[in-house]
């Protein structure tokens, strides 16, 4: 049985029954009362036997003789944009919207239902100008707002969407300080940072971003991209009297980066993997930082990425020691064993050599060694690296729009022990 169609009815059903048996004890004669509630019942009966057809057609009969029909035909519009029936749920809403006898509230539900209706069809032109419309008939609605931002968000117009959530963020009073602050990495990373007008517009974004909310993983992240690519420029821009590596500018930046990558190691580590690349491209510039933040990161992390990302830091001056560490994960039983991740890495960093006959070539791996790997590597990745919080949409990369439920910041990587 589709039950999922009755409990779509049901509430059209409830406000029918409302609406008849509040007038029961209003009116002196019960001839229309009696009509109606029979009329109410045989439509209840067409829900129950999962006749959707005949069920609507008897609730819009009630609704077409209803004296105060304005809720139920809303209710009806909406269920026909439910049931994916836009041209029908246009056309109510439409005719219902220019009736003179409603209020200036009732018209502005009544448009708002319509725009619901442009929106679900995708035609988002005329939707946003009906919004605009309600907009001017009441400055106050939060839901315009809200719809307009998602318009916006579909159109990329991340300054328009910015402009609606501020709005929309003034009158409700709820903390939209997430949102806005991916609209404007979104605009930080339209600027790409190629030109220094450029780079300044990406900085000036990032910090707006950063103003927005503080606490975002995202900001974070690329603040230290940016931060990281101003380093790497400092370096090759450097003159021959004066080593970069010497410089107080240097060090300062090298200390702005190991601020920003922090809070990412220490509250979220979630998103440990998403900062990795970003830690191996510190590493280059001051490797005692970057082994720092991987510490912290082993710590609190569920997975294993930054145990693997430090093993290999360290494995060029320390081997016996990240062997050992690997090898340590490797024993470990239970839910929290170890993946095949750790023991293909492992396998990788103490691979052992046989001595080539010609000292010019490089050492040949052992077969038995490189057997192995190669098994390993045969058995493939998991398909879902990324899934979303709201939603559960899996996906094999970081999305900071969920493209299934819509939602910023949601899509998280998965911990991989």
């Amino acid at each position: 049985m589709q039950w999922s169609w009755l409990l779509l009815l049901l509430p059209v059903a409830s406000l029918s029954g409302y609406l008849l048996g509040r007038r029961g004890g209003e009116r002196s004669s019960g001839e229309k009362v009696d009509a109606l509630s029979k009329q109410y019942f045989i439509g209840l009966n067409h829900l129950l036997n999962e006749e959707q057809d005949q069920a609507i057609a008897m609730f819009e009969r009630i609704a077409d003789s209803d004296v105060d029909r304005f809720e139920t035909q809303l209710a009806l519009g909406s269920l026909f944009r439910r049931r994916g029936e836009l041209e029908r749920a246009i056309r109510l809403h439409q005719d219902l919207a220019i009736k003179p006898q409603l209020s200036t509230e009732q018209r502005c539900t009544a448009l708002l239902e319509l725009g619901n209706d442009f929106v679900r069809a995708g035609l988002l032109d005329r939707a946003e100008s009906l919004f605009d419309e309600l907009l001017q008939m009441d400055a106050e609605s939060v839901e315009a707002l809200r719809q307009l931002q998602k318009i916006y968000e579909q159109e990329q117009d991340w300054p328009r969407a910015i402009d609606a959530a501020r709005k929309r963020q003034a009158l409700s009073k709820e903390n939209l300080g997430h949102d806005i602050a991916h609209f404007l990495c979104e605009l930080a990373l339209r600027a790409n940072a190629q030109t220094p007008a450029d780079r300044i517009a990406h900085r000036n974004y990032l910090a707006e971003a950063l103003r927005a909310d503080p606490d975002s993983v995202r900001v974070a992240l690329l603040r230290a991209e940016a931060r990281l690519a101003d380093l790497t420029q400092l370096e090759a821009d450097a003159h021959a009297a004066v080593q970069a590596a010497d410089s107080a500018q240097r060090q300062a930046m090298l200390a702005e980066v190991s601020s920003i990558l922090l809070p990412v190691f220490e509250d979220h580590p979630n998103f440990i993997p998403e900062a990795l690349p970003h830690v191996r491209a510190f590493a280059e510039l001051d490797h005692t930082a970057a082994l720092a933040l991987l510490e912290i990161g082993r710590k609190n992390e569920r997975g294993v990425s930054a145990l693997l990302a430090y093993a290999e830091l360290i494995h060029g001056t320390q081997p016996e020691h990240a062997a050992t560490l690997l090898r340590e994960r490797l024993g470990v039983r239970g839910p929290n064993r170890a993946s095949l991740r750790v023991l293909k890495t492992w396998l990788r960093l103490t691979q052992p050599a046989t001595h080539a006959q010609n000292a010019e070539l490089p050492p040949a791996p052992d077969s038995t060694h490189q057997l192995l790997r190669d098994a390993l590597e045969d058995l493939g990745t998991p398909n879902l690296t990324h899934r979303c919080a709201q939603c559960g949409f899996g996906t094999v990369q970081q999305h900071w729009h969920c493209p299934s439920c819509r939602n910023w910041g949601t899509t998280k990587p998965l911990p991989v022990s």
